[in-house]
């Protein structure tokens, strides 16, 4: 897409297009479209290890589908904090949502270790690998920022409603 301009603002989130003409169906198209080739590989690297993640123990209910929801719904969200002539493209914001989501679901669902020290897995795991190590005026931070809140809110959902059932097969291992 980055060498056709017609179909890079065909696929890119672009909040007038979005919020006014209502063509939401580029909130998931933006996740595939990317700035250039470094862009993509560095997203799919990430995507690829938490697609693994998450499809190989929760299925895909979780992966791809409610990741698709989550992604869409970030890009929503970033859109309304931005004005044009913003295009919003990449799969950023998924993958915060994607870590977010195995995160939070380790500290509530991984008891073998205290609390404290989940946390502090957590902490440490999100440093190294969600933390930019340099910063970009072409990066969306906030829609990193959305992604995490949005995909920590439906972990933290997902183990309510899968309580019962994860708590069981605990006692089953």
């Amino acid at each position: 897409c980055w060498k056709d301009p017609q179909l890079f603002n065909l696929l890119a989130a672009i909040p007038d297009r979005v919020i006014e003409h209502h063509e939401y169906w580029r909130l998931i198209t933006a996740i595939g479209v990317h700035a250039d080739l470094r862009h993509f590989f560095s997203n799919m690297l990430f995507l690829i290890f938490f697609s693994y993640l998450l499809y190989g123990y929760l299925g895909s209910w979780v992966y791809p589908i409610l990741v698709a929801i989550c992604g869409g719904l970030t890009n929503y969200f970033s859109l309304l904090t931005y004005t044009e002539p913003i295009r919003l493209v990449g799969a950023s914001g998924i993958i915060y949502v994607m870590a977010s989501f195995w995160l939070v679901l380790y500290v509530l669902v991984q008891r073998t270790r205290s609390l404290p020290k989940r946390v502090m897995h957590v902490i440490g795991i999100g440093v190294l690998v969600l933390v930019p190590t340099n910063l970009s005026p072409a990066v969306s931070y906030r829609t990193h920022a959305i992604g995490f809140v949005i995909g920590a809110i439906c972990a933290a959902g997902y183990f309510q409603i899968k309580k019962t059932q994860i708590r069981l097969m605990e006692s089953i291992e």
